[in-house]
């Protein structure tokens, strides 16, 4: 708001002297001062200045936004969206954990079972392509340099010529299932490891003739070959889609080897070898 005041002339005066004429100019400057103080308190007005940044906010600045310094675009998550995100990641793992977990123990138990029978079937091979006889016995050690037979490997195994290759038809050694000098090993195989326990009936071998079906008991052991063989983890007997999941490997009298899956196979060999996999 703009205040004008007009001087008046000396014909609108009339007789007032000049003392008079001043005192009304002062009266009307004062007046115009106080209506000016009484427009700032109340509020907004024309001329008036805008806060700027770094200026205070005083109580003629109330009715203005005063402008936010420095201000800065924030990127990130809210408190609720971080708790949502935590409770769906919550629920993909707790389904998806366990589900792997199962898959590895699946894979291990089918590993460890093929490469019984891998074995099984290198002795069986070898030794009708030999004409010799050839065994599978378990190793405390199978994988050093010159392995023996033995209780202990808990599925470790070696595959070796029983033949010494010496010429001499009928040698005592030949067959008995023990690695002799100048027999040669074919195959070294670890332990499966992890939960897996291995456990089998007979001896601790099985022995191949050469015309490739089992050897019922090798010369100078107590113990007949073995026919079953039960490899059982911490899930025992467990259903898993109408099969178990454990293993049992057995071996035909004509040498033939396959890992049985069913339940009641199971129970059959730990009846078998004395095993436990409840």
């Amino acid at each position: 708001m703009r205040v004008t005041f007009r001087y008046p002339d000396r014909s609108e005066m009339g007789s007032s002297s000049g003392q008079t004429f001043h005192n009304m100019v002062a009266g009307g400057v004062t007046l115009a001062r106080r209506l000016l103080n009484i427009l700032m308190s109340e509020g907004p007005f024309i001329g008036a200045s805008v806060p700027t940044v770094g200026s205070s906010c005083d109580a003629r600045s109330l009715h203005y936004k005063c402008p936010v310094m420095n201000k800065r675009t924030q990127n990130g998550f809210t408190l609720l969206e971080l708790m949502v995100t935590l409770l769906v990641a919550g629920i993909v793992l707790s389904i998806g954990v366990p589900s792997f977990m199962e898959f590895q123990r699946n894979n291990a138990m089918v590993s460890a079972a093929n490469q019984m029978i891998s074995g099984l079937y290198l002795a069986r091979t070898e030794a009708v392509k030999r004409q010799v006889p050839v065994t599978l016995c378990g190793s405390p050690a199978p994988t050093i340099a010159a392995p023996i037979c033995g209780a202990g490997g808990n599925g470790g195994f070696i595959v070796f010529v029983d033949e010494n290759n010496n010429g001499v038809v009928g040698d005592p050694t030949d067959g008995n299932a023990v690695v002799d000098a100048g027999e040669v090993v074919l195959l070294k195989r670890a332990a499966p490891g992890g939960t897996i326990n291995v456990v089998g009936n007979g001896g601790e071998y099985i022995a191949y003739g050469s015309n490739g079906f089992l050897v019922a008991q090798a010369p100078g052991h107590a113990q007949p070959s073995t026919t079953a063989m039960l490899y059982c983890d911490e899930r025992g007997n467990k259903d898993t889609g109408g099969q178990s999941a454990a293993r049992v490997v057995n071996v035909a009298v004509t040498g033939r080897a396959q890992v049985m899956r069913a339940q009641a196979d199971v129970v059959a060999a730990v009846a078998a070898t004395g095993g436990v996999c409840p």
